[in-house]
């Protein structure tokens, strides 16, 4: 969300997951790369809701950066309770709300409150035991890094290798709120998606759940600690973009002289 505090939310649409005309599911089929747009990595994929104990958070979730803030961890408090007062619990979703923050200067930002994704698939292991990312490029994504003298991340060479099975479930969105769900000892539903396109991996390494640390607030004390697949920027190109797939975060701005909102 924006940087101030929320005050209030007002709740614009409930958006099952499945079902007929606007669904999540719907949604996240159209959700695609930014520097792929064609490509729409949820197509064909499958999706399972799971409710995960807060030892279960640790012992079976990675993350992508490791490092969680106590001033986002406070907006999530905020977002709790003014949910709450809709009966709606954000930690136990199987479905989305599109709504409406307004902060504390009257500014009103749109967005969609969806369960935490994570992203479940197979890294294969290198002779040496380390991570096989070369397996999972595909031939796009290579000739673009080719045209712009990129190649796979060497710091991944350096990485430990920390699932049994192959398998790993990465925190794609809501990793603040998983936290929080770990902390108040609660637990969290999430949202597996599995079967990806194939050619674009997620584009940072998993690392344990267990190597989180917590900052005070995000700034230059709290080192970026995410490990690009791809060498930088083009890393970028394997974002993943919700809004494109319907999943609203986009700013309407308050306008005192017109004494309404303006959408941008």
């Amino acid at each position: 969300m924006n940087d101030e505090s929320c005050i209030a939310i007002k709740i614009l649409k409930e958006v099952p997951f499945f079902g007929k005309g606007d669904t999540l599911e719907k949604r996240l089929r159209k959700v695609s790369l930014r520097g792929f747009p064609e490509i729409k990595i949820y197509e064909n994929s499958n999706f399972e809701f799971v409710f995960l104990t807060p030892e279960e958070i640790i012992t079976k979730l990675h993350i992508p950066q490791p490092s969680i803030y106590m001033t986002h961890l406070d907006k999530i408090n905020s977002l709790a309770k003014h949910f709450l007062k809709q009966k709606i619990n954000i930690f136990n979703l199987d479905k989305a709300y599109d709504f409406i923050a307004t902060s504390k200067t009257g500014q009103e930002t749109e967005w969609t409150m969806l369960p935490p994704v994570i992203e479940r698939f197979h890294i294969p292991k290198t002779n040496n035991g380390k991570f096989n990312y070369a397996s999972l490029i595909g031939e796009k994504l290579s000739k673009s890094l080719k045209i712009n003298d990129l190649g796979i991340n060497p710091e991944i060479s350096k990485i430990e290798y920390t699932s049994k099975t192959g398998f790993f479930d990465e925190i794609n969105d809501g990793s603040h709120r998983v936290h929080y769900g770990l902390e108040t000892g609660k637990g969290i539903k999430i949202l597996i998606i599995s079967e990806m396109a194939s050619g674009f991996p997620y584009y940072a390494v998993p690392q344990k759940y267990s190597t989180v640390r917590i900052h005070k607030e995000r700034d230059n004390s709290a080192i970026e600690t995410k490990i690009h697949v791809v060498d930088s920027p083009g890393h970028k190109h394997l974002y993943r973009l919700f809004p494109s797939g319907g999943i609203k975060s986009g700013e309407i701005r308050f306008d005192p002289k017109l004494g309404k909102n303006e959408r941008n």
